[in-house]
């Protein structure tokens, strides 16, 4: 039983380094059992309710847990990427958030499922990512960040922005966990190397907070102008 417990919390320790404190730790393995639990939910239902949407739902969330273990061993293969560490990250995160919201758009979810097509959910929704990720790589810069803290800050930014600033708080227990647990992957998936990181005070997330938003802020605008010089319409 004992070693049946050890690998299970080393399964949800997937997305953490050796340097993590026990705070994020927990808090990583409480987002994670939530993920888990709403990839379960989302796949009863869809049989249960002979929904293909929530089936493929259940799908996306493990086909982009899937992706985000992979995406780092793929980037140690190759070469001159571990000299550049912003540069990657930024790919990482550039690379995730475009095989996310792909697969959330053809399901029909893209923007909350005001998106009118894969390119108004790809230019609107992508470079919010983007700026998310480039605001926590300044921080990085500032105050060292273990891989669990770039995990911690991305599912508190996927709350805010998909349940909080999208009022869905009927659909928390559904939608938090994986919400929570896409952003923390789309945003941890590939992190820099750091051997101390910085203490989790409030002074560190006071920078990764205000950094990530105010490049979340630059990202929702470039989305959005993109979007317009291209002819479309605003949300």
């Amino acid at each position: 039983m004992v070693r049946d417990l050890s690998r299970f919390l080393h399964f949800l320790d997937a997305f953490s380094s050796s340097v993590e404190t026990r705070g994020v730790l927990l808090f990583m393995r409480f987002v994670l059992l939530w993920f888990w639990l709403d990839v379960l939910l989302f796949l009863l239902l869809g049989l249960f309710e002979y929904s293909i949407r929530n089936i493929f739902s259940s799908g996306i969330l493990l086909l982009v847990w899937l992706v985000a273990l992979t995406l780092p061993r793929v980037f140690r293969k190759l070469e001159g990427f571990g000299s550049h560490p912003g540069f990657t990250y930024l790919l990482a995160v550039l690379l995730m958030a475009l095989f996310e919201e792909t697969l959330v758009t053809l399901n029909g979810g893209g923007l909350g499922g005001r998106a009118t097509g894969l390119a108004h959910d790809l230019t609107i929704a992508v470079p919010v990512f983007v700026g998310v990720g480039t605001g926590f790589y300044l921080a990085h810069r500032m105050a060292p960040m273990s891989r669990g803290a770039f995990f911690l800050f991305g599912a508190l930014f996927g709350f805010f922005i998909e349940i909080v600033l999208n009022g869905a708080w009927s659909g928390l227990v559904l939608l938090g966990g994986g919400a929570m647990g896409l952003y923390g992957m789309i945003l941890s998936a590939h992190t820099p190397v750091v051997e101390r990181p910085s203490p989790l005070g409030v002074k560190k997330v006071l920078i990764v907070t205000f950094l990530g938003t105010m490049f979340m802020l630059v990202g929702a605008v470039a989305g959005d102008t993109l979007w317009r010089l291209a002819g479309g319409s605003p949300l």
